[in-house]
């Protein structure tokens, strides 16, 4: 099979992958194709974590026999027992003569081991058609698989000259009633989302995400003083979704006590750096939990704390069409020294939302630590 044919039944498979944003967690989002001479005769993703994987909704949805067909698939199949059986065994049993893969599975526990397999047993496989842009899709998993820390998404509303809120601090609403309604959307697809106790304090937020079946995102606070207000709308709300507080050592501990008797309430004690949460512990010990994507809604402080320490992934900034003038940043810190040293958004995504301009992309530049 030519590259240019092998790259248009990956990219289709890719494509089917992505169906499973925000439901497969902690699992990768995979699709799966399967062509018997220049025809599809078959079509699978991974829907959700403990379903069938994309291999095997592939197979079972055939149209055609599936003896000598080729398989495109967006990451290497499994080769051991989770919740469902390996993928290989049906992949080998099935006739299939050559599969594809777009990238190797970064999991220890199975890299490089699917396709031993199927070599094993007269399998020819390729691997790295389309490797860039699988890796790409399932940036959050292979991070959080490789270094064990969650990964982040620093979102901002701003003014068009990059204002937070105007003089007398007030910064209802800077975006528009859709842009808000996309960025409940864009929580539902994290598994947490975060604030600093600054947000807190200044608008009592209640960071509810858009309803998905079986999905609601936990709410993080970053609170090194632990001065959440108990009667705040997140520790009220707690018995319906999560609340992680994370503080440090030196707080009080009779306040830790009551909060943490709260019904969905939970208190992380993580290290402090320069009397703040150190940012790194708080990633580790979030992956610890299993939290594979953070989504960061903090004020200009907690965003350039991210930014400048290389912990932040992705952006993605609502401008909107206001001056504000003044001094309230959306990204605080030193700055970078020069612009050579600009920290560059990849692969940038931009459109419109309700008369807002969305930037989004990836953060990968000179400036970027890559701590996270």
């Amino acid at each position: 099979m030519k590259n240019c044919e092998a790259e248009r039944y990956m990219r289709l498979a890719l494509d089917l992958a992505r169906k499973g944003e925000g439901r497969t967690h902690p699992n990768p989002m995979v699709g799966a194709v399967i062509v018997s001479g220049k025809k599809v005769i078959a079509r699978g993703y991974h829907h959700k974590a403990g379903s069938d994987h994309a291999e095997i909704m592939a197979m079972k949805s055939s149209k055609g026999p599936l003896k000598n067909a080729v398989m495109f698939v967006t990451l290497e199949p499994c080769d051991h027992y989770g919740k469902t059986p390996p993928c290989t065994s049906s992949i080998i049993e099935s006739g299939i003569k050559k599969v594809y893969v777009a990238i190797k599975d970064p999991n220890p526990i199975n890299s490089g081991r699917g396709i031993r397999k199927l070599l094993k047993n007269g399998i020819a496989v390729d691997v790295g058609i389309c490797r860039k842009e699988a890796a790409y899709l399932n940036r959050a998993y292979i991070k959080f698989i490789t270094k064990g820390l969650s990964y982040v998404t620093v979102k901002l509303a701003q003014s068009i000259d990059g204002k937070l809120a105007a003089r007398d601090g007030t910064s209802k609403w800077i975006s528009s009633a859709e842009s808000r309604q996309l960025v409940k959307k864009m929580r539902a697809y994290s598994d947490a989302v975060m604030v600093g106790i600054n947000t807190v304090l200044k608008d009592d937020p209640a960071l509810l995400a858009a309803k998905r079946p079986g999905k609601k995102p936990a709410r993080i606070v970053l609170d090194s003083r632990l001065r959440i207000p108990e009667n705040s709308r997140l520790v009220k709300t707690a018995d319906i979704v999560p609340l992680i507080i994370v503080t440090t050592p030196d707080v009080s501990s009779k306040k830790s006590v009551r909060l943490a008797r709260k019904s969905g309430v939970e208190i992380v004690i993580a290290k402090s750096s320069g009397g703040k949460v150190d940012l790194e512990d708080l990633l580790k010990k979030m992956g610890e939990k299993g939290i594979v994507k953070i989504f960061s809604e903090g004020g200009g402080t907690l965003a350039g704390a991210l930014i400048e320490g290389g912990f932040a992934d992705d952006v993605v900034f609502f401008i909107a069409p206001k001056i504000l003038g003044g001094n309230k940043f959306s990204i605080g810190g030193k700055g970078v020294p020069g612009i050579k040293d600009a920290i560059v958004i990849e692969r940038a995504e931009i459109s419109t939302c309700g008369g807002d301009v969305v930037v989004r992309g990836n953060l990968r530049g000179e400036g970027q630590r890559g701590k996270g």
